[in-house]
């Protein structure tokens, strides 16, 4: 009797492979990178979500469509391409995109402070221009 070999390899998706591009700049001369700075780009559904001001490690996974992590950054302005599954875009849906970049000691040092909307609507999908800003260090002086 002939029995039916099932196949455990996994199947190949049909995911549309999309491009989200643009670069990070900064207008404030002091901002300087260090050369183990890392930069971290996220594409996220911010539809219902209230949270702008929350920098990369505390935005809920469930929110992150997709992320970059750029390291060997020099100087600004920094080019940046980001993937997406065109598939998972929701047109109905908004999202946005943001920059946050760690210091060595993975402290946050500059950050976008909020999000860009892109994809849908009549947002872009190139040419994004995010700026960053230097973070607000809490102060240790009485």
């Amino acid at each position: 009797m002939n029995v039916p070999k099932h196949s455990t390899e996994r199947r190949g998706s049909l995911m549309t492979r999309s491009t989200l591009c643009g670069v990070i700049k900064s207008l404030d001369k002091h901002c300087i990178l260090d050369p183990n700075d890392v930069v971290i780009v996220t594409l996220c559904d911010i539809t219902l979500w209230d949270g702008a001001h929350l920098d990369c490690p505390h935005i809920p996974q469930r929110f992150i469509v997709s992320k970059t992590e750029l390291d060997n950054c020099d100087y600004f302005p920094i080019p940046f391409t980001i993937y997406y599954d065109d598939d998972e875009i929701d047109g109905n849906l908004c999202y946005g995109v943001r920059c946050d970049i760690f210091g060595k000691n993975h402290d946050l040092k500059y950050s976008s402070e909020g999000f860009i909307n892109v994809l849908t609507e009549k947002n872009p999908k190139t040419n994004i221009h995010i700026t960053i800003v230097p973070c607000k260090i809490p102060s240790t002086q009485k």
